[in-house]
């Protein structure tokens, strides 16, 4: 594993040598992580009208709730091009992970024929 990651570095940064800035730029960067979900209402008393004289309004504890989501994100050097919440209880298997790929492609496809991306190679991203 730790000769692979060095084989790596040492490609990568031929290729940047070779390319320069142009390479950086068409790299893409995916993440996923199980995040809890909030309640973004639960300060909202806090934001009310009062009078100078009238008692603070009491904040309650922001805390997370039992809810879980698979947030899943793929960005680049221009920031994110696609997120996905997948909700507790659905299955994150192969299917689904083929479905994001080929979402991924027609967005870089759209993306790449305006912006910096034109030339990145899209076709090379897996889908099977």
């Amino acid at each position: 594993m730790k000769v692979q990651r060095k084989g790596m570095r040492t490609q990568l940064i031929e290729r940047y040598n070779a390319e320069g800035e142009a390479f950086l730029q068409r790299i893409l960067t995916g993440g996923e992580s199980w995040v809890h979900h909030y309640d973004p209402q639960s300060k909202a008393p806090s934001i009310e009208y009062r009078h100078k004289t009238s008692p603070s309004p009491r904040k309650f504890k922001v805390v997370a709730s039992a809810r879980k989501v698979l947030f899943t994100v793929f960005w680049d050097m221009e920031g994110v091009v696609l997120m996905e919440f997948l909700e507790q209880g659905q299955t994150a298997n192969s299917e689904r992970y083929i479905l994001r790929i080929r979402d991924l492609k027609l967005r870089l496809r759209r993306f790449c024929n305006t912006t910096m991306h034109a030339g990145t190679p899209v076709a090379k991203l897996s889908t099977s």
